[in-house]
């Protein structure tokens, strides 16, 4: 077996605290295959961009334990520094959608022997976007009336119930009035002014771990929520626990490759991969 160095990166702020003990298991079974790693985290995610940007050049594949969030984290610092680096995943977060969606192995011990064993595993190519050239979207973008309701989702009542908190937190949202008008102009050139109550991009045809559409082209999906109402609760519910609300007549959907959103209302905020994101104006490129 050819000699590598792997980057180990875990979001120490994230989760229950599990990522350092997978961390610390996979170093020492590298160890055991006769593997060099480096620990890659730090206090802040500011900070651990830098870190495993200023460690690019020193390893060959980039392991990530966690979610989608962390490997959001990890991917911006690929985006950011420009450098192509073999990805390695140890599923650790609470929907693991990426995972699900490429059929990696959810389990730690399964994960970290084909990590350990890397050169005998199948690589692949995935897609995802980039919003406004510097922040990566490995699954997912929202804003609208949905966008917050993650912040008021508490870490120990996600782990302890499940997906089955957003149902909750989603229906109490119900009636609330936030739609904006967003100007969407895709790489077409088909302008769209749209209502928009909630919005959804995605990289991949897979949200909260569950396939929302049949296609999945090397393209952004864009769902748009146009207005809520009392008729739309059941749809709207199981949007908050699976994606599936495409098939409501509330919901304009299209695709494409590049897409620029801009609002005249100030303010409007996003998430990335069910973290903080940038404020509008956004220019997102598959």
């Amino acid at each position: 077996m050819d000699k590598l160095t792997y980057g180990i990166f875990f979001n120490k702020n994230s989760g229950d605290g599990s990522g350092k003990k997978i961390a610390e298991k996979l170093a020492r079974v590298l160890k055991d295959h006769q593997q060099k790693s480096i620990m890659l985290f730090a206090d802040s995610v500011e900070a651990v961009i830098k870190k495993i940007i200023s460690n690019l050049k020193k390893i060959d594949i980039l392991v990530v334990i966690g979610g989608d969030g962390t490997l959001n984290i990890a991917v911006t610092a690929l985006v950011q520094s420009k450098i192509k680096k073999d990805i390695a995943v140890i599923p650790a977060g609470t929907v693991n959608n990426f995972a699900k969606r490429f059929g990696l192995a959810i389990g730690t011990d399964k994960a970290i022997e084909n990590i350990a064993d890397f050169s005998k595993q199948r690589k692949r190519r995935v897609g995802i976007a980039v919003c406004n050239e510097n922040k990566a979207i490995v699954s997912s973008l929202t804003f609208g009336n949905l966008a917050d309701i993650s912040n008021e989702v508490r870490q120990k009542d996600k782990q302890k119930f499940g997906k089955i908190v957003y149902i909750f937190k989603a229906i109490q949202h119900i009636g609330k009035n936030k739609s904006f008008l967003i100007r969407y102009v895709p790489d077409d050139g088909a302008e769209k002014n749209l209502k928009t109550w909630f919005a959804l991009i995605t990289t991949n045809n897979y949200i909260g771990g569950h396939k929302y559409i049949h296609s999945s082209p090397n393209k952004l999906h864009i769902s748009l929520l146009n207005d809520i109402g009392p008729k739309q609760l059941l749809p709207y519910a199981l949007f908050a626990l699976n994606g599936n609300l495409h098939r409501s007549k509330n919901v304009t959907h299209f695709e494409a490759e590049r897409i620029v959103l801009t609002s005249k209302r100030a303010g409007i905020t996003t998430r990335i991969d069910g973290d903080k994101g940038p404020k509008f104006p956004l220019k997102i490129d598959y």
